[in-house]
């Protein structure tokens, strides 16, 4: 998404200036206002949309979903990351529909890392309520970089196998 958006962004600035040079004079400057407004939500809406930082550190896992909150893990719990390819519906940190146990952490469905919890960790979603979580899908740029970060802050973290 944060790539779709910021391809838009490009275009509407590029458009804006060929379709100002087409516009009376009078109108231009309202017209530079309003092409500047959108570009900056653009902009904003890509910055929004940042998977990262997500941070790592010998006490907590922090999944950052841009401006729909964040799930802080206990960096004990995580005992295993493994690449997955999932969609699940929905935004923010939500529970996965079918798999008790599993919470989804991202900006949209896409999800490509899923981080193994074992003792499982209680996580309040807000209106979803509350789940023991023992896996957490996330979005990150760079799955075997999530790997090294866990094992620099702690002990090592083996990549886990797809059964």
């Amino acid at each position: 998404m944060k790539q779709v958006v910021l391809v838009l962004t490009v275009t509407e600035i590029v458009v804006a200036v060929l379709l100002s040079s087409m516009l009376p004079p009078v109108v231009r400057p309202a017209h530079a206002a309003l092409e500047a407004a959108l570009v900056l939500a653009g902009l904003g809406l890509v910055a929004a949309l940042a998977r990262h930082p997500h941070q790592v550190d010998r006490e907590h896992v922090v999944l950052r979903t841009g401006f729909l909150g964040d799930v802080v893990l206990p960096r004990a719990a995580v005992r295993a990351v493994a690449p997955v390819v999932r969609t699940v519906p929905g935004r923010g940190p939500r529970p996965v529909p079918g798999e008790p146990g599993a919470v989804a952490c991202s900006v949209d469905g896409s999800l490509n890392a899923a981080l193994r919890l074992d003792p499982p960790v209680r996580l309040d979603l807000g209106p979803a309520g509350t789940v023991d979580a023992t896996t957490v899908y996330c979005a990150v740029d760079h799955p075997p970089a999530l790997t090294a970060a866990l094992a620099a802050a702690g002990r090592r973290v083996p990549p886990q196998q797809q059964s």
